[in-house]
């Protein structure tokens, strides 16, 4: 009895898929959305990526510039107070 359920089943199983009457496409694989996902999360990880580098170097140039002008400032004030706190010995 079971060979012949199975036996009956199979040819619906493969008229349904090959004729669908309904004009509906069949199913997609799911494999096809994964691979464009992967794709937008790689796109999306880069410009995040590309951004963090951005603005960590704007930070660091922006660091840069203030502890030039505190160094700048430093000099100055060691100029004009000669023999003052410094004594010059000033290592930088």
């Amino acid at each position: 009895m079971n060979g012949s359920q199975a036996g009956a089943g199979a040819p619906a199983t493969w008229l349904s898929s090959c004729c669908n009457q309904s004009g509906v496409p069949p199913p997609e694989s799911p494999e096809a959305p994964r691979v464009g996902l992967a794709a937008v999360l790689v796109v999306l990880s880069l410009l995040v990526l590309c951004g963090v580098l951005f603005l960590g170097g704007g930070l660091l140039l922006r660091a840069q510039g203030l502890v030039a002008m505190l160094v700048r400032e430093r000099r100055a004030s060691g100029e004009a107070e000669p023999g003052g706190a410094s004594g010059g010995e000033d290592d930088s």
